[in-house]
């Protein structure tokens, strides 16, 4: 209901099922798009090491 900027009132009142239907399909088919170009980061199975996480957030580590 946030993606469509309506509240839940309105959608039960002036929505037909089809709509709803299509509606839901297409910020489904949405939201696949935005996830597909991130690979492997969208289902959190890309892991770094500790050095390499620190390393791109820009955080210097002193050997010890």
């Amino acid at each position: 209901m946030v993606e469509w900027h309506v509240t839940p009132d309105y959608i039960v009142s002036n929505w037909t099922d089809e709509l709803l239907d299509l509606m839901v399909d297409k910020l489904n088919k949405r939201k696949a798009k935005e996830v597909a170009p991130m690979g492997d980061r969208a289902t959190g199975s890309h892991r770094v090491s500790d050095s390499q996480l620190f390393q791109m957030a820009g955080i210097k580590v002193r050997g010890g």
